[in-house]
């Protein structure tokens, strides 16, 4: 114990102090048991998220069942060019963005594909255009770029609707097997059984940037879209043939094609490959992608919301997304 001088006259304190040892011991216990709550933190952050999310996708399918209680159906995947909304744009009314909905114009393109459109053509000048605003509903907590993707003006969306199992016609739009097709459909359609089809799920946004070589960006790579030839096919897109890669994946909300709002099952869930598809994004290999670990939320017919592992098997994860496939599933197959 050290005698420390009183500095208020002449007599001595007996006041202890740490040494430079001691002080260094507590620092270093305290720094063992920062590295020991750290991950529990993060596991508690990731946990309520996931549960953000899985109700994010629980009041879309809400949304949807009140579209087609008022409809009588259900929102197509998109019309044909270039009136390509989004089944998002066409629940804004059922999940309280009335107002949103009144600023889009669904008589003209829901983007400046023709100068004219939902953007204005000049989105920055224009503090109320639709296609810019963020909805906070659209977009997972856990995914990490927020509030949308760098460098682009527009409102993004983590939730794609599932146009089919993307074994016909290379995931082409006007051909799918799923409940999101260039024409709208009933419930009626849904012949496998609405707890046995899913109807949305995940995706990741792309972060802005395209990196010198993204096809050995793995697993980053899931944050890009690789758009190739008119006709592609599977081996040409998983040798990254043709095409530039894009890093806007997820970008717009408003927009109805594959790398926005749309997504097939022929791969599994946040499978190794990268997504592609042709240059007008209207067909594509793009599967289900999440921040979750170990899978991605699926949104299903009856509005029911479940995670679906990344290990599930793949005839059970295409045969999920058809609606009237015919084959016999169980929910312990998945």
């Amino acid at each position: 114990m050290k005698i420390i001088p009183d500095i208020q006259g002449s007599r001595y304190s007996s006041r202890a102090a740490f040494t430079l040892i001691e002080l260094l011991v507590v620092i270093a216990i305290l720094g063992l048991l920062l590295a020991l709550l750290l991950p529990a933190i993060q596991r508690v952050r990731e946990a309520a998220n996931r549960m953000r999310c899985a109700n994010n996708l629980r009041q879309l399918g809400i949304a949807l069942h009140n579209h087609h209680a008022v409809h009588d159906q259900f929102p197509p995947a998109r019309q044909p060019f270039p009136m390509v909304f989004s089944p998002l744009a066409r629940l804004l009314p059922y999940v309280e963005q009335d107002n949103l909905h009144h600023l889009v114009d669904f008589s003209q393109p829901p983007l400046d594909f023709f100068g004219t459109g939902n953007n204005h053509n000049d989105c920055d000048c224009c503090p109320d255009c639709p296609s810019r605003q963020v909805v906070a509903l659209f977009v997972c907590p856990s995914d990490g770029v927020r509030p949308r993707v760098p460098g682009v003006p527009y409102g993004p969306s983590n939730y794609c609707a599932c146009v089919g199992s993307g074994t016909v016609g290379f995931g082409n739009v006007a051909q799918g097997d799923g409940m999101f097709t260039d024409q709208p459909l009933r419930i009626a359609d849904i012949l496998d059984g609405s707890s046995h089809t899913v109807m949305l799920s995940e995706s990741l946004l792309g972060d802005g940037n395209v990196p010198a070589n993204p096809a050995a960006a793995n697993p980053k790579r899931h944050r890009y879209v690789l758009p190739g030839p008119s006709d592609p096919m599977p081996t040409a897109c998983e040798s990254a043939s043709g095409g530039s890669w894009n890093a806007q994946r997820g970008a717009k909300w408003i927009d109805g094609h594959y790398g926005s709002t749309l997504y097939n099952h022929y791969y599994p869930p946040n499978a190794a490959n990268w997504d592609c598809g042709n240059g007008w994004n209207n067909k594509s290999l793009s599967t289900a992608r999440s921040n979750h670990p170990g899978g991605v939320h699926c949104l299903f017919g009856d509005g029911s919301v479940h995670f679906l592992r990344n290990s599930l098997d793949l005839a059970v994860w295409r045969a999920l997304a058809t609606r009237a496939g015919g084959e016999v599933i169980t929910p312990s197959s998945w």
